[in-house]
């Protein structure tokens, strides 16, 4: 499987102020060609910052909602290295079976069969590292999922980063209140290098020697 990797870096003047304002540094990773909307890993930020995964992804279920701040607490999963193109299924029992014939091509698909409750939150999730701590188990995705309804989850390499205070790992993230910088990985991009700007709120390359206007672009905070 693939490994990626991004490189953070702040100037001291910038940690000063972050710090006076709580605000961390919050990534996120899309499914679906949707944005993403939960904080995959969130870290107070030093001059030198590393993150690091690889292509590999856990189904998980939760009766969290799907609302902002929720902690997305796992009922059930599979282990990192569940199969794409096949099905998994819920069960009564809570235990997550599979997997079998019935997928969907590139995806993740679980099947909702927890009968005692009416629906359940059912999404991806995915190791990394820290600045050199491992982060184990944290999700990247949410989504309500109904009694005997199935959920189709296609992981893209797109990373999203931004600062912000009072989020959290492992949440759900749906009030993004600074300018997202999104990073394009895959097709032989497996590294890439960022600096925080201090006058646009942004992430820009420190990577000269790219094309980068293909592998970064900038979303407005959304209230």
């Amino acid at each position: 499987m693939p490994e990626y990797s991004l490189q953070v870096q702040f100037n001291q003047s910038q940690l000063d102020i972050l710090y006076a304002t709580g605000s961390n540094v919050v990534v996120a990773k899309p499914t679906g060609g949707s944005s993403p909307n939960v904080a995959w890993q969130v870290f107070k930020p030093m001059r030198s910052n590393k993150l690091g995964w690889g292509e590999e992804y856990g189904i998980y279920a939760s009766t969290a909602r799907v609302e902002n701040g929720a902690e997305l607490e796992q009922l059930s999963a599979t282990p990192v290295g569940a199969a794409r193109n096949k099905l998994y299924t819920l069960e009564p029992s809570s235990n997550i079976k599979g997997p079998v014939s019935g997928g969907s091509p590139d995806a993740y698909c679980l099947l909702n069969k927890y009968d005692p409750q009416p629906y359940m939150t059912v999404g991806l999730y995915q190791d990394a590292t820290v600045n050199g701590t491992d982060i184990i188990g944290n999700a990247l995705s949410a989504v309500p999922v109904l009694l005997s309804s199935k959920a189709t989850m296609t992981p893209f390499t797109t990373v999203y980063i931004w600062l912000q205070s009072q989020v959290i790992s492992n949440t759900v993230v749906t009030l993004v209140t600074s300018p997202m910088t999104q990073l394009k990985y895959g097709d032989g991009v497996n590294t890439l290098s960022v600096a925080y700007d201090s006058s646009s709120g942004k992430f820009l390359s420190t990577d000269g020697t790219r094309a980068t206007e293909a592998l970064i672009s900038f979303i407005d905070p959304v209230l």
